[in-house]
């Protein structure tokens, strides 16, 4: 039965909205009206300016350059909605003691999305093999997988466990060498958190026992790389706010509903030059290990390539992106020079298993016609 709490809040938080939406449209309105100079200048109202879509373009510009009072709005909104209801924007689903949790990782991923992506991820390593490159697949858990306990009740489920699992035996049946991340995270999680609790990503303890496999899975696959000196020292820890609290309200009034930002340490490493190294002339382009993947390893915040560099004892070139998936950064890879100019000898390939399935696994969202598109391995594009 729905507490009072909840009936309140049913009722307060739409006529909270709407009074200030009829403020804020008002405002915009008269300050629109005293300039004439600017209604000089604005479209005709014909009926081309609206069946074109101008008008809402027009509008849409208008409400983000003008409403006023716009940031309070998100931050005062979100906490009462926070609050009185301890839930968020649509994308974010809250559990307990403030664990934050992406939409994304709810979906129950199908067998022949699986089977498309490690066909893809084939098609990879057969260009990297003829290239003398050998290829690690690093999949990684789904922080709702892991922190399981922190869900509600209703949003439980076994969608991401199952992806995992099946995505890391139909890439081992296809004879590529996986790293197991999923039992490193819960052997380490009793100990300390792997994930950011209001973040998507990872904690710098998640990102170390993570490389901590890698070097595991190296060394079981007979994977030989030359011993470098790394030196390695912790740096002062950074406060970071949450991808997923921006769901719940605006950093300046989340301190309000008790949310804050994360402290994350900062770890750093350095790689001497060995000596005689390179090639007569003093150059050598090879690397031994190149790391692509996404925001898990392009966010310096993590520390993903500096605990390679550590556990593997070598250098770690890090060519991975934020904000396009797995998929993309690698056709990148595959399309530009880099390879040919920094031929690592082994590619590591940092996985999230919450990507399977989507629409830009292997393209890059665009807009129509700038041409920044890639299509599948295998057609003619690589």
């Amino acid at each position: 039965m729905a507490s009072i709490r909840q009936h309140t809040a049913t009722l307060l938080l739409p006529t909270v909205f709407f009074g200030y939406a009829i403020y804020a449209n008002s405002t915009m309105i008269f300050a629109a009206a005293g300039s004439e100079a600017e209604a000089a200048q604005v479209n005709d109202l014909s009926l081309s300016y609206v069946i074109d879509g101008e008008a809402t373009r027009d509008l849409d510009a208008l409400y983000k350059s003008e409403l006023p009072h716009r940031d309070a709005a998100v931050g005062v909104i979100g906490n009462a909605r926070y609050a009185l209801l301890g839930s968020g924007r649509k994308g974010v689903i809250v559990g307990d003691d403030g664990w934050f949790f992406t939409g994304e990782e709810f979906k129950r991923v199908k067998p022949t999305e699986i089977e498309s992506a490690v066909s893809q991820i084939g098609e990879v390593r057969k260009k990297l093999a003829d290239a003398g490159i050998e290829l690690v697949m690093v999949p990684l858990p789904a922080k709702s997988d892991i922190y399981t306990e922190h869900l509600p009740d209703m949003m439980r489920n076994d969608a991401m466990m199952t992806a995992y699992g099946d995505f890391s035996t139909a890439l081992k049946q296809a004879g590529m060498t996986v790293v197991d991340t999923r039992t490193a995270m819960l052997a380490a999680k009793p100990h300390d958190d792997v994930f950011l609790k209001s973040d998507t990503h990872w904690t710098p303890a998640g990102a170390r026992v993570t490389a901590e496999a890698v070097q595991k899975t190296f060394q079981q696959s007979g994977i030989l790389l030359a011993s470098e000196q790394v030196t390695a020292s912790w740096q002062t820890p950074v406060d970071v706010w949450g991808d997923l609290t921006k769901y719940i309200t605006s950093p300046d009034y989340a301190p309000r509903v008790g949310l804050k930002p994360e402290s994350v340490p900062i770890y750093r490493t350095s790689v001497a030059e060995a000596e005689g190294s390179g090639d007569i002339f003093g150059n050598d382009a090879s690397v031994p290990v190149m790391l692509v993947g996404t925001s898990y390893s392009a966010n310096e915040n993590w520390s993903f390539t500096d605990f390679l560099r550590q556990t593997l004892s070598s250098d770690v070139v890090n060519v991975a992106k934020e904000g396009l998936g797995p998929g993309v950064p690698m056709m990148d890879l595959l399309e530009g020079q880099v390879l040919a100019d920094t031929p690592p000898s082994v590619i590591v390939w940092e996985f999230p298993v919450r990507y399977l399935g989507t629409d830009t696994l292997w393209t890059r969202k665009t807009n129509a016609g700038n041409g920044g598109h890639h299509g599948p391995v295998g057609e003619g594009n690589v």
